[in-house]
């Protein structure tokens, strides 16, 4: 869908232009060398660890929230050199099912800031579909835990009320890793709307390859975070440029 649909206007926008293959799919030159914008969206976290023999275990993706900042620099009308500083959410569930207990289960709340860094190529003018590549660094920021335990009640005399629990998570040093890194790709759409405001519609996936936890004891299965955020944006160009170029005329 996403791209029967660019396909649609990059040949709606090849009418208006000179009819040249580099005048519809290449970008003119920006008004200016730099912009700068604001996102906000939604996201879907999926936590990836390996359970083993702990079949009672099942880990499930849970929403989230995303925002932030962006600054881009264009060296040509078809590159962009992108930075991000973006709030996102890397939240999951845990669920413990087995043959004696099927109550019990833990929702996970995370609040990570990252520094994503990329390059981005467009096609089109008015209209441009983006595609972007790079990397990010992070830092786990807070997290939260409310669920479904087991009481001592229940233990005793098989009532499980009185078994809630909502906590903010106590983080240690030896055992948690707040450094956060991986990949981020994606791609997205953009829309002049105005001389110097575009529009946008990005999908991210940011890919985690550091483990979440360090290694203090053996035998432990890595844990990592892949993230899919869908997050929607503005952006102003700075500075002066030739805006009659930039519309293709």
């Amino acid at each position: 869908m996403f791209l029967a649909f660019a396909c649609v206007c990059l040949a709606a926008s090849s009418q208006k232009s000179d009819g040249t293959f580099r005048s519809t799919m290449f970008p003119a030159d920006p008004i200016g060398r730099w912009n700068v914008g604001l996102f906000g969206g939604i996201d879907r976290n999926t936590h990836v660890v390996d359970v083993g023999y702990a079949t009672d275990m099942k880990y499930t993706p849970m929403g989230g929230a995303t925002a932030g900042l962006s600054a881009g620099y264009h060296p040509v009308g078809w590159l962009t050199l992108r930075a991000d500083l973006a709030w996102v959410q890397k939240n999951y569930r845990l669920d413990r099912d087995s043959y004696y207990v099927s109550f019990m289960y833990t929702e996970s709340t995370n609040d990570y800031i990252l520094l994503p860094l990329a390059a981005e190529l467009s096609f089109g003018r008015t209209f441009r579909v983006v595609a972007h590549v790079g990397g990010y660094v992070g830092y786990w920021l807070s997290g939260k835990r409310e669920g479904q335990s087991l009481s001592v009640s229940y233990l005793i005399s098989g009532n499980d009320e009185d078994t809630f629990f909502e906590e903010d998570y106590a983080f240690d040093e030896t055992r948690d890793n707040r450094l956060d890194a991986g990949l981020d790709f994606g791609v997205g759409m953009r829309l002049a709307v105005a001389k110097r405001f575009d529009v946008s519609v990005d999908m991210h996936w940011y890919y985690g390859l550091t483990d979440v936890q360090k290694s203090y004891m053996t035998n432990l299965n890595p844990r990592y975070n892949t993230t899919r955020a869908l997050q929607f944006g503005i952006a102003y160009w700075l500075g002066k440029g030739n805006e009659k170029k930039n519309k293709g005329e």
